[in-house]
């Protein structure tokens, strides 16, 4: 009787033991095929629903998911580089609410023949969760192109585009000013970075909530009259505001580095050697011009002018005349007051200022996170950078 009491336990304890390892085995099956789901915009539970600000509607953005592949790996082991798809995967997806809620799409976002239960095109690619370690997500997006690119234009990522500058994968934009007319048809890259692991057991509770960020600046000229009167002019007689030595291409990483993080926007510094230069280095000792768009003018200002700008500034200069009179005398004065200044990320310069003959009188300069535009981003709260 006690050998048969001895066995029935300890075939209790294996199947224990059995029990466990399946429990165990579940969790990282179904880990495995649970989809990653994801909000764009600003989702942070300390803003209340009313006041949380989403991406729009209709919205596209491309992502590249990175993740610890090896059988070994801890959260603390190195992320392997993107030679290979690997250990990184990319995907399109596109907001299909109005509380920022993101499927995944084809990347030419053509319309889908089927969807799935979450809204996914069923011919999309779409993101597993791999396992319970650290995942990356890395999401790209051009903020004046929201609706209408896809894959085969800016929205892409490695493998399908593998440009580099300076031995790292970076996505080069052209920041010259070429027929453009206003600022909305620059290039304004936004970036999202999200490292998570999927501790919950649905895939609700592991919802990324991806958070773009502006990676260029944005600089706004305000003019006015002088208050001493030496100028008095209307805002006709404003020709023009030209940034000095400011970066011709920038650059955006859509990679990141063995230990997780992502490399800072950059851009090509200005050669003042280069022989396309040689024409206006007389008048420009800077090597780059760019003339800024003029905008909507500012309460009390004669003139504003805007745009999208990276590397460093070097000087602001300003053309107008005294009248409209053929003969009418011109000033062309340079504000040197920002020389050197290396312009940053997600970053607003606002600089207003007042004529006065043959040079001008700043009156105040103001440095701010930009946020996003109003007509793009619903309610009060906006996405800051």
């Amino acid at each position: 009787m006690k050998i048969e009491q001895l066995y029935i336990a300890a075939i209790a304890l294996l199947l224990t033991a059995c029990s466990g390892q399946d429990i165990i085995n579940d969790s990282q099956e179904t880990v495995s095929r649970m989809p990653v789901l994801f909000s764009a915009g600003n989702t942070d539970v300390a803003l209340t629903r009313a006041t949380a600000s989403y991406m729009p509607k209709d919205s596209r953005f491309v992502c590249s998911m990175f993740f610890h592949a090896g059988a070994n790996d801890t959260n603390d082991s190195e992320f392997g580089a993107p030679i290979s798809d690997v250990n990184m995967t990319t995907a399109w997806l596109k907001i299909n609410n109005a509380t920022g809620n993101a499927v995944y799409w084809n990347s030419a976002y053509a319309d889908a023949s089927a969807t799935d239960i979450y809204g996914f095109d069923e011919n999309a690619k779409c993101f597993y969760w791999q396992n319970r370690l650290n995942h990356i997500f890395l999401a790209l997006a051009d903020n004046n192109k929201l609706s209408t690119e896809d894959g085969t234009g800016t929205l892409k990522l490695f493998p399908d585009v593998s440009t580099q500058y300076k031995n790292q994968y970076m996505k080069a934009y052209d920041l010259t000013k070429g027929t453009k007319t206003s600022m909305a048809e620059q290039p304004d890259p936004i970036l999202a970075v999200e490292t998570i692991s999927p501790a919950g057991a649905t895939p609700e509770a592991n919802r990324v909530k991806l958070f773009f960020k502006h990676q260029f600046s944005q600089i706004q000229v305000n003019l006015k009259n002088s208050q001493d009167e030496s100028v008095t002019i209307d805002s006709t007689l404003i020709e023009s505001v030209e940034l000095l030595g400011v970066a011709e291409t920038g650059y955006v990483a859509y990679c990141i580095q063995p230990d997780g993080t992502v490399p800072a926007t950059t851009s090509a510094p200005i050669n003042i050697d280069d022989p396309k230069y040689d024409a206006t280095e007389k008048d420009n000792p800077y090597g780059s011009c760019f003339s800024l768009f003029k905008r909507v003018a500012v309460p009390g200002y004669l003139k504003s002018f805007e745009g999208i700008a990276f590397g460093t500034l070097q000087g602001i200069r300003i053309t107008w005349k005294e009248s409209n009179d053929e003969n009418a005398v011109k000033h062309v004065a340079t504000y040197k007051g920002v020389k050197n200044m290396t312009l940053e990320s997600g970053k607003k310069y606002i600089y207003n200022m007042e004529l006065r003959r043959s040079l001008i009188a700043q009156v105040k300069a103001e440095v701010v996170a930009w946020e996003m535009d109003q007509t793009d981003y619903s309610a009060d709260g906006t996405i800051q950078n």
